[in-house]
C-alpha cells in the first residue's frame, strides 16, 4: 500500500484507516504476530492509537492515518472488517470497493490500482486535449465514463 500511495499521491489523497484488532493476542482468533508485539484488543481511544502508532512506525508507513473511534463507526459504516480497501471521490462517491478479506489487502489494492490507472490515463488525456484547445475542461470523465463534478 505504501508504494501505492508514492505511486499515485499526486492524484489522490490517501488515508489509512485502523479499526479495531481483528487478530489480538487476546481475541478468539490470535495471530503469532499480535502475540510476539503484545496487541490486545484495546479498551481505550489511546491504546488504540497506541497500537496504531506502532504498526505505522514499524512497517514504515508515510501514508496520513487515522484512527476509528472506539464505537467503530468507520468500520460498521464501510463493513471494512476483514481487510478493505475503499477508494472515495472527493465528492463522496464511492469509486472502488476493494475485494473483501481474509485473503490480506493485495486483491483489495489490486482493485484500487487498476482503477488509478485509468484515472491517471484520463487525467493525462484530458490535459493533452486542454493543451491544444486551451480550453479547461469542466467535468472531465472518470475512469467508468461518468462525469467527475470537480466543484463539490
Amino acid at each position: 500500500m505504501e508504494a501505492m500511495y508514492q505511486e499515485y499521491k499526486d492524484i489522490v489523497e490517501f488515508r489509512l484507516i485502523y479499526i479495531r484488532e481483528a487478530h489480538s493476542a487476546d481475541g478468539e482468533r490470535p495471530t503469532q504476530f499480535a502475540k510476539d508485539k503484545g496487541i490486545v484488543q484495546q479498551q481505550t481511544y489511546d491504546q488504540r492509537c497506541t497500537t496504531a502508532k506502532m504498526l505505522f512506525d514499524e512497517n514504515k508507513l508515510t501514508i496520513p492515518g487515522l484512527v476509528d473511534s472506539m464505537d467503530n463507526k468507520t468500520n460498521s459504516a464501510y463493513f471494512a472488517h476483514p481487510d478493505r480497501v475503499f477508494l472515495v471521490l472527493k465528492d463522496g462517491t464511492l469509486a472502488v470497493a476493494g475485494a473483501k478479506g481474509p485473503r490480506g489487502f493485495q486483491p483489495a489494492i489490486d482493485d484500487v490500482e487498476k482503477w488509478l490507472i485509468d484515472y491517471r490515463k484520463t487525467l493525462a488525456e484530458s490535459s493533452s486535449e486542454n493543451s491544444i484547445d486551451h480550453q479547461p475542461q469542466e467535468n472531465p470523465p472518470s475512469p467508468d465514463g461518468s462525469a467527475l463534478d470537480r466543484e463539490k
